[in-house]
């Protein structure tokens, strides 16, 4: 279990704005006000609503990466990862603040790591992607203790799914030598019952051909007894 999750830091979006709107203190102090709003709503889990109230922000401020890492979470929260995603790639983008960056980094790894338990196809490459992302938040932010501790089980989930793998596929090399071992005995036993079913068929033959040979050889001994040369008695003149 990832036991740090995800960084679901709502932030106060004062800075990045518009030049008209950071020109204008009466737009300031909407963007804090509505802020404020959609941050209490976040929390109290009406993220649908927040996410509307983020949404109508990013409208006047397109390029507000607060907003946009505000909107991720509530993305995030309700389910939509790859919209969340997309967002906290934009902030990495555009963001200036190393902290937010490397929050934003962090919840991309954190994104990816659960996705690699969900996958086992693309389970490994998922996770290298994750220890890379968290290898961003920590070049950004080196004193966070929960993108190292992420960092470290993603390490250790990667090294335990390669040594599952490398076992599976000698498990399964095994496993058909077996079955090919299985296969060449089963052949040898037909062969073999195949040969003594051949031989046995050419005793039985050869009987065949001896016992109508002895019948052969009697009938001509009969027909030579029958056709025996027959003594002529002489007749006798005195």
């Amino acid at each position: 279990m990832i036991r740090s999750g995800i960084i679901t830091y709502i932030i106060i979006v004062l800075a990045c704005l518009s030049p008209n709107l950071a020109t204008s203190v009466h737009a300031q102090n909407w963007i804090y006000r509505y802020t404020h709003i959609e941050n209490q709503k976040f929390h109290k889990g009406q993220t649908a609503k927040a996410e509307q109230h983020y949404l109508r922000l990013l409208k006047e401020a397109p390029n507000n990466s607060r907003a946009m890492f505000n909107l991720a979470d509530a993305y995030l929260a309700k389910g939509d990862v790859r919209g969340a995603d997309s967002l906290y790639n934009k902030v990495t983008q555009i963001e200036t603040n190393p902290q937010v960056r490397s929050m934003a980094w962090h919840n991309r790894g954190y994104i990816s790591q659960r996705a690699a338990l969900q996958s086992r196809e693309q389970e490994q490459q998922l996770l290298r992607t994750a220890i890379e992302q968290y290898k961003q938040a920590l070049r950004l932010e080196p004193h966070s203790d929960r993108t190292r501790y992420n960092l470290a089980l993603c390490q250790k989930q990667l090294k335990e799914s390669t040594n599952n793998k490398q076992q599976n596929k000698q498990q399964q090399k095994q496993q058909q030598q077996q079955k090919n071992k299985q296969n060449e005995q089963q052949q040898q036993q037909q062969q073999q019952k195949k040969n003594n079913s051949n031989k046995q068929q050419d005793k039985q033959q050869t009987e065949q051909y001896m016992n109508l040979a002895r019948q052969a050889e009697r009938r001509a001994l009969e027909k030579l007894k029958q056709h025996q040369p027959r003594q002529r008695s002489k007749d006798k003149n005195w």
